[in-house]
């Protein structure tokens, strides 16, 4: 059992970062994808791929 070691202890045991690391780790990771342009804010892009299609009755709408 585990239950008699401390919070650090026990992520050591289970092999798991502390919540401070974990969220060092992903600032790092967006900031490597910020500078290499990986980087997208959330809902950009999402419409400029493929053209909107809108079904209206029985017909079929492009909208750019």
């Amino acid at each position: 059992m585990i239950r008699h070691l401390s919070c650090e202890e026990r992520l050591r045991e289970l092999g798991l970062f502390s919540v401070g690391k974990r969220r060092l780790q992903g600032d790092l990771i967006a900031a490597f994808q910020h500078l290499t342009g990986a980087y997208q804010k959330a809902g950009e892009g999402l419409f400029t791929q493929v053209p909107l299609h809108v079904a209206i009755g029985q017909g079929v709408i492009a909208l750019k």
